[in-house]
């Protein structure tokens, strides 16, 4: 309890400096957010700005690494409530209609398909396979790095490390849907619906 206490008691000495870090020492105000989030657990990251109906939220991440989704949940858990700020637990999904960049190669989530994998030892466990019409073997890791930035953002931080437990990337089929593909946004219905983690806002 004393490492939680002692990063929201700095934080709250600190959350004005926090509410617009659109400023020429932006870096210098992160990396201070960072150690003293270091100090509580090495292993967490963190996302801030302000949401669209105007409060600051400061997001806690274990960027996907199940052994510490404990820390990010007992922190959040013991968040205090300051005026203006919502504190939130793993980074949330934002849907499937953005298009996104990596190392060059455009993953658009809509223009995605991806085929349901089920294992014969574990059948409540799902994996996917997505598939690409651009895809370059040659370039799998990159691919592969990709698509989990893509569906991290897709369903969630959370939904993705707790309830996908396997991704492979390949080259889309001509005919994608006669092959037992199915449009990426419709893996959203396969996955167990989630109540969100946050912290209070004022």
């Amino acid at each position: 309890m004393e490492e939680q206490r002692t990063f929201w008691s700095w934080f709250e000495r600190n959350e004005a400096r926090f509410r617009d870090i659109e400023v020429p020492e932006k870096e210098q105000l992160l990396d201070e957010l960072l150690d003293a989030l270091h100090e509580y657990c090495p292993h967490l990251w963190f996302e801030t700005g302000r949401a669209e109906d105007g409060h600051n939220e400061l997001i806690i991440s274990a960027e996907g690494d199940t052994r510490h989704f404990s820390a990010v949940r007992t922190l959040v858990a013991a968040a205090p409530s300051i005026p203006g700020w919502r504190f939130i637990a793993f980074k949330p999904g934002s849907g499937f209609g953005f298009v996104t960049d990596y190392e060059g190669i455009t993953f658009s989530p809509e223009a995605a398909w991806f085929m349901p994998l089920r294992s014969a030892s574990d059948p409540t466990g799902l994996g996917v396979r997505v598939g690409y019409a651009h895809y370059d073997a040659a370039r799998e890791q990159a691919f592969l790095t990709g698509t989990f930035i893509m569906l991290e953002c897709a369903i969630g931080e959370l939904a993705l490390a707790e309830q996908v437990q396997y991704i492979e990337v390949m080259a889309l089929p001509s005919s994608p849907e006669s092959s037992g593909y199915l449009p990426l946004p419709e893996l959203a219905g396969l996955l167990v619906a989630e109540v969100p983690s946050k912290g209070s806002a004022s």
